[in-house]
């Protein structure tokens, strides 16, 4: 059994009963008192405090993820740069009960937040010291043969005059690195002042109208990929087919795909035309079972992949019995 977002969120509120480890943690929480969940095309993922330090705690989306992901720390742990938010995989470290009273376990993935978050600090940089770190993180990722894949504001922090990037979870090594030199090229455009390029900012590429801030891998003929925009989905040919308009988007599986909107989260179909309004708090796909998952009001209820529903609204103990 895989854990879902209400097995992770459920966790966050009784870190002491379910976290192996990190049970006297203090975990961040929204405006509505709930811990702050923050999801990735890859991970499910929440802000703690922990021995006077603040890190993400990430749950993988699926076994695969957790497997990828797996590999993608392993290479990291190796290279030990200073380039790199510490990060380590914590086995077992979420344990819970099936709906049988069977104890579970599944890893987590903990990285530290260095700093601050360049988001919060940026308005008060310099723009020469900022350039200056960017340029600094483009040699430390050309003399690791590393790509991060997903460089932006949100991805970085700001740490003693250097930029740390973190949620590396599409990582590869020698990997695509010209998406890295485009973000990091569409970062150096928030500032006032650009210097003159240097020798490592010669070999990026001329900047694209709307540059790629990530890309993600190939399911079902249909790739995620982001810019300044939002989340979209082209083809194999790199050829738009669903047009950046999301706030995030899941990868497709079955013809359909979960999106976030300003409005809420939603199910889509290939063509982009929503199976799901989004209108709904949170949403589960759990393609495995073909279930979709929604959560609107505190209450859960499910659906098929055709948007029909089939139970109704219900607290989450109920919910759960439906589901088994």
């Amino acid at each position: 059994m895989y854990p879902t977002l209400h097995t992770f969120s459920e966790a966050l509120h009784m870190p002491e009963l379910s976290l192996r480890t990190l049970g006297e943690c203090e975990v961040m929480l929204n405006l509505q008192g709930l811990p702050a969940l923050h999801r990735t095309g890859m991970t499910i993922e929440a802000e703690i405090r922990f021995g006077g330090r603040n890190y993400l705690l990430a749950l993988p989306l699926s076994p695969e993820a957790g497997k990828d992901l797996e590999r993608t720390i392993a290479t990291l742990e190796r290279l030990h740069h200073r380039a790199w938010a510490p990060l380590r995989l914590l086995p077992d470290e979420l344990q819970w009960q099936d709906t049988f009273g069977h104890p579970v376990t599944a890893s987590l993935i903990l990285e530290e937040l260095p700093g601050e978050p360049l988001s919060s600090v940026i308005e008060q940089l310099d723009p020469q010291p900022l350039n200056q770190a960017l340029d600094q993180l483009a040699e430390d990722l050309q003399t690791l043969q590393v790509a991060h894949n997903n460089l932006k504001i949100e991805n970085l922090y700001w740490h003693e005059n250097r930029l740390i990037p973190i949620r590396p979870w599409y990582a590869v090594p020698a990997g695509e690195m010209h998406r890295d030199r485009k973000a990091l090229e569409a970062l150096r455009q928030t500032t006032d002042e650009l210097p003159i390029l240097s020798d490592c900012e010669a070999e990026y590429e001329a900047e694209d109208p709307n540059p790629l801030t990530w890309l993600g891998h190939e399911f079902e003929g249909l790739i995620c990929f982001s810019t300044e925009e939002g989340y979209g989905f082209m083809d194999r040919d790199e050829q738009v087919v669903i047009e950046p308009r999301f706030l995030w988007a899941e990868d497709f599986h079955e013809g359909r795909a979960v999106v976030e909107t300003e409005e809420g989260m939603g199910l889509i179909d290939r063509s982009g035309q929503f199976i799901l309004p989004p209108d709904y708090d949170m949403i589960e796909y759990l393609y495995e079972r073909s279930i979709v998952r929604a959560l609107r009001e505190g209450l859960w209820a499910t659906f098929d992949i055709t948007g029909a529903q089939t139970s109704p609204f219900l607290p989450i103990e109920e919910h759960e019995q439906h589901l088994a």
